[in-house]
Parts: structure tokens; C-alpha cells; sequence
């Protein structure tokens, strides 16, 4: 029987839960005024980019990837670096970084190593950074629920929206638009989904969207069959059918497959699936992390519904990149139980072929880095060149091989479902534009019946930029927390002469009161 309720989309929530934007633990500690661990020596010269430490320090202060440790000795000024790998070496730990040392650190001088974050997850007694990281993730979401708003992204899946307009006829006064609809959520940052009832299904005019059915789950086999995604460049994602957290099971019925399918593409936390990497990979800039950077993931770039208002077996997967943007993203699955609808389907054929290129008689429509494939043999090209499909790389089955002269090439682009050439996408004189400072959408060219519930959204929204009032409050109601604990509190550093621990709760809170209100939002039912 199931384990967790089903709604059929994505539950509204953090975009990324486990992360860090308010403030860091480094932060709660300087605060509280907690010193730094104690150095610990080398046990062994320096090798330029690497140190080496007992596993017993190790274990005692405890370093991790991301870390800054400050190396010095008795000849020496002291360096800093970030540590890039953790690994035993040699009877050792060996701490690595990508910049060379400038200076020489040997055991005979003395050479030690100093973790520069107050909070670490060592072995020693007091309290870890992964407690304090905790309780930052908890104040996250406690100061978005008081404030009813958020200084990070936020996603709000399939908010439904009923539709009217306020004037008899368009054209009327100072409007160009046919009507408006406010969203739930201002400060939005990106439209995901913009889908308007049409009578009989949605249209989606924000975002390119593929729908699969599963129409029978007994013909797709366990680790044999696959779905593949690519969103238009860096690479492909296998999802694979099977068990475990990093596939999708297709037993039971369809409903049920569907939704495990869905749930692999999201990264669904509630059924432990694992993320999926794109091969090859590539990464993308984000602030959050150590080196500026994150490995993509399916999850990332595509968004899926599986059994909501489309139909029981029927799945929805949309691109997140903006717009017709999106329409670059491309499909295909091995199993005939599976199809698929709302995508540009193009043949092409086959003229010639090597063992990476592909030559086509017509270039037009394809996607310039996608999916394709040729009867049951399945491949990806990473650039067009003429007619020449550039960097082929095998799926399934060797597809150099099967691209004979006369064979047909397929591949299946995601769609957006524009009415017309001349209008569609976002735009002031096109099919909708948005106000996104006040989470209003305005419809143009294409529009939704004037009913209830005709509108549905999924959108990010959350202020820009954390201000460091939100981020002073985030850390002090952190601070507050350790305090209030006893078993805590005694490891926390106590003012020699004037605030004691008890004294400075207090001031804290008294604080937090005074700055929280102004940014709590108050939302008014007209």
C-alpha cells in the first residue's frame, strides 16, 4: 500500500531544501564568539598541493571538502587554502587543494594546520557544524512561514487561478491585454509552467513540454529499458526502469510506474530517489556552494507530473529552461509500453555516416545538440555542421552502424504549444507578459476560457537578494537555539565582564523582535 500521499504534482517547497541562504554556521559562531579548534601538526612534509595529518587528528577536529585551513610553521608566514579532497594515504589523511604551496612545511619546523571554521564535524566534544547547519535549515523555513514571504527561491507548483475579465471588449481605455491574474506569491523570479484551460485539456504556453503515457507497465522491462532526456546541451540523463532509489519501478499498473518515473525525474525526497547525472556532465554557477559551482542534474533542468488533472498513467515533463529555450530539450525511450504526445516529431534521412557523424539529407528542426535514434539503436550528437551531425556517441546499440545510406533518423524535440507564427512566448504585444515584482500575469494573444480555475501556474519566486537584516535575524535566532540548550550552552563562550549567556538570549531576542516585523507581509482578501 502506499507510503505518502500522492497528489500528483510536485508539493510547494524550498526549490533547493537542503541548502544554505540565510546564514552559515561560520556566522552562529562568531556571534557566540566560539574560537577555532586548536592546530594540529603535520605528520608529514608537505607534497605542494596536499598535507598530511594523523587519522587520530583527523578524527579529533575533523576536515572536510569546502573547508579553509591555515597552514604554518616556525620558518614560515602561514598559508591558507580550501580544501578540494579528503583521502587516506600512506598510513595518513591527506587534505588536498588546487593551489601549490609557496612556502615549505616540513615536521621538523614544526608545521601545523589550523581548520578555520569554529563548527566542524570532528569527533570532539561539542557541537558539530552539521547540528548548527540543521538548525539553520530549520530558521529558514520558520522566517518565510512569519514573514509569508522568502530571500531564496521557492517553488509553487500548480497554483490554480480562476480567470475573468473586467471589461466588456478589448482595447478598452489604458489596457492592451484581455485580462490579468495575480499570483499567490509575489517577487516571482521565474514561470515554469503557464498552462490555461482550453475546454477539454491545457494548454502550456510558458514552457516545452512533452506528455508520455504509459500505456502498458508488462512491456517495460526491468534494467533493459530506458527514458532519455537531454536538455539541449552538456549531455544526456538514462532513467532506468528497475528497482532502487536511482530507477523507476514499473510494477503493478501504469498509475503506479508513472509516478515512479515522475518521482526519478524530480528527485522526489519523499521516496529516497537518488539525483541523476547528465553524461557527460557539466556544471553550473551557484553561490551557494564551495567552488561557485554544482553538478547539473535531471532534476535541474526538467520538471514532471505524473497522474494530476492530465489523466491516471499520463505524465507531464516540461523543460525549466525559459521560454522556447526549452525547445532545444529532446526525448526518447526504449520501451514500445511507453509513448508519447505534444513533441515535434522530425525524420530525417540517412546519407552517409562515420563512426561519430551522421550526415542527413535536411538539418532543419533538429535540435543542435540532441537525441536521436535509428530503429531500436538509440545515440546523441553534440553539434551540427552543414547536414553533418558532429560527436556521435552511442545509447543503445551502435548508431553509426545502423545510419545506412536510406535509413530513417527520428527524434523528438519538446514543444510549446503557440498558437500561430506570429505570436507565442512572453511579450508585452504577444501571448502573455508578467508583472513579476507584483506576481501578476497578463494575457494577450492567447487566454484562457473565462472560468474557474482556468489558469494554472508553477513558478519560483523569493527575493533576490538576502538582505543582511534577514541574514543578522537567521543567525541570531540560530544563536538563540544553542543557547537555550543545556547541554549546549556550557561549551558556548561566556563575556568576561559584562553579558552573560542568559543576558544575551534576551538581547538577542529583543532584537529579532524589533527587525522581524518589518519584513513580515500581510496579505489582504479584497
Amino acid at each position: 500500500m502506499p507510503t505518502v500521499f500522492q497528489t500528483g504534482e510536485r508539493e510547494g517547497r524550498p526549490l533547493f531544501p537542503d541548502r544554505l541562504y540565510y546564514t552559515s554556521a561560520q556566522k552562529v559562531a562568531d556571534i557566540l564568539q566560539v574560537p577555532l579548534p586548536d592546530p594540529v601538526y603535520l605528520s608529514a612534509d608537505d607534497g605542494s598541493t596536499h598535507i598530511d595529518i594523523s587519522p587520530a587528528d583527523f578524527r579529533l577536529v575533523g576536515f572536510e571538502v569546502g573547508d579553509k585551513i591555515d597552514i604554518t610553521s616556525d620558518a614560515e608566514m602561514g598559508e591558507e587554502r580550501t580544501v578540494t579532497t579528503v583521502a587516506r594515504a600512506s598510513g595518513n589523511v591527506r587534505l588536498s587543494f588546487s593551489d601549490s604551496l609557496t612556502g615549505t612545511y616540513t615536521t621538523a619546523q614544526n608545521a601545523e594546520v589550523q581548520n578555520l571554521q569554529s563548527f566542524t564535524n570532528g569527533k570532539r566534544k561539542g557541537i558539530t557544524r552539521k547540528q548548527v547547519e540543521t538548525l539553520i535549515l530549520r530558521t529558514q523555513d520558520k522566517i518565510d512561514n512569519l514573514t509569508n514571504n522568502a530571500w531564496r527561491p521557492m517553488l509553487q507548483t500548480a497554483e490554480y487561478i480562476n480567470f475573468d475579465t473586467y471589461k466588456p471588449y478589448r482595447r478598452r481605455y489604458y489596457t492592451d491585454y484581455v485580462g490579468s491574474v495575480p499570483l499567490m506569491f509575489r517577487n516571482a523570479q521565474h514561470i515554469l509552467r503557464l498552462e490555461i484551460w482550453q475546454g477539454a485539456d491545457y494548454r502550456e504556453i510558458a514552457a516545452a513540454e512533452i506528455r508520455l503515457k504509459i500505456n502498458d507497465f508488462t512491456q517495460i522491462t526491468a534494467d533493459t529499458d530506458k527514458v532519455f532526456l537531454c536538455p539541449g546541451g552538456g549531455g544526456v540523463a538514462t532513467l532506468t526502469a528497475g528497482d532502487g532509489s536511482s530507477k523507476f519501478r514499473s510494477q503493478f499498473d501504469n498509475v503506479s510506474t508513472a509516478q515512479q518515473l515522475a518521482d526519478l525525474i524530480n528527485m522526489d525526497a519523499r521516496k529516497g530517489k537518488n539525483p541523476t547525472a547528465f553524461n557527460p556532465s557539466f556544471v553550473f554557477e551557484d553561490v551557494t556552494e564551495a567552488d561557485g559551482t554544482i553538478e547539473a542534474n535531471v532534476h535541474h533542468e526538467f520538471m514532471a507530473s505524473a497522474n494530476a488533472d492530465y489523466g491516471g498513467g499520463q505524465i507531464k515533463i516540461s523543460s525549466m529552461r525559459r521560454g522556447d529555450a526549452g525547445e532545444n530539450a529532446t526525448y526518447a525511450c526504449t520501451s514500445p509500453g511507453i509513448t508519447f504526445t505534444g513533441a515535434t516529431d522530425t525524420t530525417k534521412t540517412v546519407s552517409s555516416s562515420t563512426t561519430t557523424t551522421i550526415v542527413v539529407d535536411d538539418v532543419t528542426t533538429l535540435a543542435p545538440y540532441g537525441i536521436i535514434n535509428i530503429g531500436a539503436t538509440y545515440g546523441y550528437y553534440t553539434s551540427i555542421t552543414g547536414t553533418t551531425l558532429n560527436g556521435v556517441t552511442d545509447l543503445v546499440g551502435d548508431i553509426s552502424a545502423a545510419a545506412t545510406n536510406g535509413a530513417k533518423l527520428h527524434q523528438k524535440k519538446f514543444k510549446i504549444d503557440y498558437v500561430g507564427t506570429t505570436t507565442g512566448d512572453e511579450g508585452r504585444l504577444r501571448d502573455w507578459w508578467a508583472d513579476y515584482d507584483m506576481g501578476i500575469i497578463y494575457f494577450n494573444n492567447s487566454y484562457p476560457y473565462f472560468s474557474w480555475n482556468a489558469v494554472k501556474v508553477s513558478y519560483v519566486y523569493g527575493e533576490r537578494y538576502v538582505e543582511k537584516a534577514i541574514e543578522d535575524i537567521c543567525t541570531k535566532l540560530v544563536a538563540m537555539d544553542l543557547i537555550l540548550s543545556d547541554d549546549r550552552s556550557v561549551l558556548l563562550p561566556e563575556g568576561t565582564q559584562n553579558v552573560d549567556l542568559g543576558s544575551k538570549y534576551q538581547l538577542f531576542k529583543a532584537q529579532v523582535a524589533e527587525t522581524l516585523p518589518r519584513y513580515t507581509e500581510v496579505m489582504t482578501v479584497l
